[in-house]
C-alpha cells in the first residue's frame, strides 16, 4: 500500500491530522459565560461543537452480525446426543411444534447450554458515557470488546454525558456543563502543536468519565444472560443500565423468544435485590431499591433514591423493557410472534 492509499485509508478513518477540529481560545472562553451558544435540542444542550446529553439520552445499539436463525442452532445442538449412526440434520425431520418443544427447553435451563454458547451477537454501541464502558467491560467471559482509542486518537469532541439527577436541578446542571468546557479547554490546549504539544496519552489523564464512548462488542448468547441479568437491573448507573437496554431492544427486534430470556436477576428471583450486592448486604447498593419489588426492599440505603428510574430511561430511549409482570410466557408455537414463527416453520 502506498502513502496515497494510506492516506485515503486514513482519510475515511477520520486519523489525518488534518482533520483535527481547530477551535480558538477566544470561542473556548466564551462558551462557559455566553449562555446565548448553548443550544438545547433532542439530546440536551450543545455549546458550540459539544454536545451534552440529558441523562441517557442518544446512547443507541446497532447490531451488525447475528445468526440466521438462532433457533435451528439451539435444536441442532440440543439433539445432538440422539440419532442413528446415520446421524442425519435433525431440523428438516423434526415438526415444527416439535422444534419449538425442544427451544423452549434449551432456554428454560432443562438442557446442557451448548447450543447458548453457540450464538453469536455482535454490536456497536454509541454514546454511554466511560464509565458504562468500563462497567460493560467488566464482562470477562465469552465477550470481545473493541473501543474507540483515547491513547492516539483526539477525543476533543466526544460528547458529555450529565446525570439525570444532577440536570434535574439547573444550578448544578449549569455549574457541570462549565466546569466540562473547561476540560475540553485545557484538552485541547495540551494537543495543540507547538513546542509544548503533548501526546494523546498524556491528554487523556484530564479525560472525564461522563465523556461519550464508542465501541464494538460480541459475546455468546450464555454470557449475554449473565450479563443483562446484572446491568438491566436498576441498582446499577442509569447509562449502565441504558446501554443493556438498547442492546435488548435490537435483539427483541429480530428474536422475541431470545429477548424474553434477557431479564434482570431480580425479575428471576421475583424479589429486590439491590441491597445484595454480590452475595451480601455488605456489599451491595448504596441507593433505594427501584419499586420493581417494594415489599422486599430493605432499609439499608445511604441514597434514599433509586439509582436508576426505568420509567426515565423509557421516555429517554424510547423503549420499554418489561415490566415483572410483562414477561411473556410461551407455551406453545402458536404464542411467538410471526417473525419467530417464520423461523421454526421454516
Amino acid at each position: 500500500m502506498n502513502e496515497i492509499e494510506k492516506n485515503e485509508l486514513r482519510r475515511v478513518m477520520g486519523t489525518l491530522p488534518e482533520q483535527a477540529p481547530e477551535i480558538s481560545m477566544e470561542d473556548f472562553d466564551r462558551y462557559p459565560n455566553d449562555k446565548s451558544t448553548w443550544i438545547p435540542n433532542e439530546f440536551g444542550i450543545k455549546v458550540g461543537p459539544f454536545q451534552f446529553y440529558e441523562g441517557v439520552k442518544g446512547i443507541t445499539a446497532e447490531m451488525i452480525d447475528y445468526p440466521r436463525n438462532p433457533y435451528r442452532l439451539l435444536f441442532e445442538f440440543a439433539v445432538a446426543t440422539w440419532g442413528t449412526e446415520d446421524y442425519p440434520t435433525m431440523w428438516p425431520i423434526t415438526k415444527p411444534e416439535h422444534r419449538f418443544t425442544v427451544v423452549k427447553n434449551v432456554l428454560a435451563g432443562k438442557a446442557l447450554p451448548l447450543g447458548n454458547e453457540a450464538l453469536q451477537f455482535s454490536f456497536i454501541i454509541r454514546k454511554p458515557s466511560r464509565a458504562a464502558f468500563d462497567q460493560h467491560a467488566r464482562q470477562r467471559v465469552g465477550a470481545t470488546f473493541a473501543s474507540q482509542g483515547v491513547r492516539d486518537n483526539s477525543r476533543l469532541l466526544s460528547g458529555c454525558r450529565v446525570p439525570n439527577e444532577i440536570w434535574r436541578d439547573e444550578v448544578k446542571r449549569e455549574e457541570f456543563i462549565s466546569s466540562a468546557l473547561w476540560v475540553k479547554k485545557v484538552y485541547y490546549q495540551m494537543l495543540k502543536s507547538g513546542d509544548n504539544q503533548n501526546s494523546f496519552q498524556a491528554a487523556r489523564a484530564i479525560m472525564l468519565m461522563s465523556w461519550t464512548h464508542n465501541y464494538k462488542y460480541t459475546t455468546n448468547f450464555e454470557a449475554l444472560k449473565g450479563y443483562m441479568a446484572r446491568r438491566l437491573v436498576a441498582s446499577e448507573q442509569e447509562d449502565t443500565v441504558a446501554t443493556a437496554i438498547v442492546m435488548w431492544d435490537q435483539i427483541n427486534q429480530k428474536f422475541p423468544m431470545l429477548a424474553n430470556r434477557l431479564r434482570p436477576k431480580c425479575d428471576w428471583a421475583k424479589k429486590c435485590l439491590c441491597h445484595q450486592g454480590d452475595g451480601g448486604d455488605l456489599f451491595g447498593a448504596l441507593f433505594r431499591g427501584c419499586g420493581r419489588f417494594p415489599e422486599t426492599e430493605g432499609n439499608y440505603a445511604t441514597f434514599n433514591w433509586a439509582c436508576t428510574d426505568y420509567p426515565t430511561l423509557d421516555k429517554q430511549l424510547d423503549i420499554h423493557l418489561p415490566s415483572p409482570t410483562e414477561w411473556k410466557e410461551y407455551d406453545t408455537i402458536d404464542a411467538l410472534e410471526m417473525s419467530d414463527r417464520k423461523l421454526f416453520e421454516e
